[in-house]
């Protein structure tokens, strides 16, 4: 039971974590301006939030975990929540947790938090932490870092969640998927190259 506890708060504890790293300093009066995609620290132009959803698309999911994929939900943790119904799994969740620059601190994050992670061969550098086994999967790729995961918390390995880390990671890699940095100009959140 304390393992299936703590496979289920693992990644909502990640992300609360990796969120308040990047609030951090201020005068602990309340959440940093950065959090307003409508501000900014460079006088009032537009700061950019990237949405997990922009990372893939329903039909991309579809077509690697099977069945019929709901549109993703953003969700309070950097995440974006895939409902399958009649495919290799019931939830699959894709994160956002920033640039390459919060590389290193993300990965020790998931050490310390994770436990031991084992290195995979998938974008620029990945891993897989030895709580969710190859069930999620921490990529950088360029300048995005972004997981992926399955909410059905079982012992069975789900090949997919590679399968779709890959294809974003290749994406991303290959420029058919940008991810703005923060503080570039409004308009899209992500733009995704037609095949």
């Amino acid at each position: 039971m304390m393992s299936l506890m703590r496979r289920l708060l693992a990644p909502v504890l990640l992300a609360a974590a990796l969120v308040l790293s990047a609030c951090g300093g201020g005068d602990g009066g309340g959440a940093s301006d950065s959090a307003d995609p409508s501000s900014s620290d460079t006088g009032g132009t537009p700061t950019m939030t990237v949405s997990p959803c922009d990372l893939t698309t329903s039909e991309t999911v579809a077509e690697v975990f099977g069945g019929t994929v709901a549109e993703g939900v953003e969700g309070q943790a950097r995440n974006c929540e895939y409902t399958v119904e009649g495919g290799a799994a019931m939830l699959v969740e894709v994160y956002y947790f920033g640039t390459a620059d919060e590389w290193d601190g993300i990965r020790d994050g998931y050490e310390s938090n994770r436990g031991p992670l084992t290195p995979v061969d998938l974008g620029d550098e990945a891993f897989y932490p030895s709580d969710l086994m190859q069930n999620e999967y921490v990529v950088l790729a360029g300048d995005t870092v972004f997981a992926v995961n399955v909410a059905d918390f079982t012992t069975t390995i789900f090949p997919e969640v590679a399968g779709l880390a890959t294809i974003i990671a290749d994406e991303v890699l290959s420029g058919l998927l940008t991810v703005p940095r923060r503080g570039t100009d409004a308009g899209p959140r992500a733009a995704r190259s037609t095949r």
